[in-house]
């Protein structure tokens, strides 16, 4: 029961509940008392199932917000890009080689004039 979609999974995560409640339900009826209903193997598969089916919710859920993060980011990205404000790293980038030459520069004059 793989299913990447959320319906789905909210389908089959209400569908395990309504099993499980059956379930311990009808080992109430039987006389069963709640340690024996926890450790009945079909109560403890529909809870598995159930917690799987959750856990999946969840991982949907962050899915889903990673997404609509990265596409709120390309909108900016598309609007800073259409005003002319573009982050322009070339730049940035081009500064911090002149900073550099610039301490490259002074290290080669003290080595240069060293008094030995």
């Amino acid at each position: 029961m793989g299913s990447k979609h959320k319906p789905t999974r909210q389908m089959q995560k209400e569908k395990y509940e309504q099993d499980l409640a059956a379930r311990k339900a009808a080992l109430a009826e039987k006389g069963l008392d709640e340690k024996k209903i926890a450790k009945d193997k079909t109560v403890q598969q529909l809870r598995a199932d159930l917690k799987r089916s959750r856990k999946a919710l969840a991982s949907i859920d962050a899915k889903n917000e990673i997404v609509e993060k990265a596409r709120k980011q390309k909108e900016e990205n598309a609007a800073q890009k259409a005003s002319g404000e573009s982050k322009s790293k070339k730049k940035e980038q081009k500064e911090e080689p002149d900073q550099k030459k610039g301490k490259k520069e002074k290290k080669a004059k003290k080595a240069t004039s060293s008094p030995l």
